[in-house]
């Protein structure tokens, strides 16, 4: 099983006067363009969220538009940017992502490793949450297949990121705990990823390990790459390792090999 990860595209309507808007655009369509050319593509792309800037229906038009020829499902996680109902529906139709009591939680089956897209957008705010109510969600989600392997993927890290100058990312400790110790309970969580930091990061947690993605576009992206990658769109690849139960995380840039 072999997972391209993307974040933070933060697609908007191009403006002669931002001309990030217009290298946003060009990131993802290179993005598209190479995995439908890799040698080994991707059984799934997952994007860890803040898909669009300002969570406009015409945005997801956009991504749609250079998405939905895809042959390979593309599924969202909820960023501080977007907006769930506009993004169910411009999007849910490339991979199926749907609100519950609405918010963004749903279970991804069919592949060797089960994933679930965890909603912890803080509305109208750039920081992370979750309440009593997802928690439910989520543990009901993993009490229905308790010996299947899991990896959860969502926007915000429930933990610090300390290459970043503001590390920790949820509005309240004791919610990023109580999240934490939900997936701790759950032995067959393997992995998390996250996106949102802008900026490339890996942990062990207690029980299993998480990852951050840098944003996809070279002038959004934090954090320090190889001088030949500085300018090309980065993604993640995640290839899952049965006999070690783990997933096997690598950065790719677009235009590159990818991974073997």
């Amino acid at each position: 099983m072999l997972i391209a990860q993307i974040s933070d595209t933060h697609i908007t309507k191009p403006d002669p006067d931002e001309p990030h808007t217009l290298e946003r655009i060009t990131a993802l369509k290179a993005f598209v363009a190479h995995v439908g050319k890799m040698d080994e593509r991707p059984d799934l792309i997952l994007h860890s969220g803040d898909v669009s800037q300002g969570g406009k229906a015409e945005e997801y038009e956009t991504v749609k538009s250079m998405m939905e020829d895809f042959d390979i499902p593309v599924f969202f996680a909820l960023g501080n940017r977007d907006l769930g109902a506009n993004l169910i529906e411009g999007l849910g139709d490339l991979g199926g992502a749907k609100l519950v009591g609405g918010f963004l939680i749903y279970s991804i089956d069919g592949f060797p490793v089960r994933l679930i897209a965890m909603d912890t957008q803080k509305r109208k705010s750039n920081i992370g949450t979750t309440c009593s109510f997802r928690l439910r969600i989520l543990e009901e989600l993993l009490e229905e297949q308790p010996d299947s392997p899991t990896a959860l993927f969502m926007h915000h890290p429930p933990f610090e990121v300390p290459t970043s100058k503001y590390p920790f990312q949820f509005d309240d400790p004791s919610l990023a705990d109580a999240f934490l110790r939900l997936v701790a309970r759950h032995e067959q969580i393997v992995h998390l990823f996250c996106g949102h930091m802008h900026r490339q990061f890996s942990v062990e947690l207690e029980t299993c390990n998480a990852s951050v993605t840098p944003s996809l576009s070279p002038d959004n992206r934090l954090g320090e790459y190889e001088a030949d990658w500085k300018e090309r769109p980065l993604f993640q690849l995640h290839r899952w390792n049965p006999d070690t139960q783990r997933f096997e995380t690598h950065l790719s840039p677009v235009g590159g090999k990818g991974v073997t």
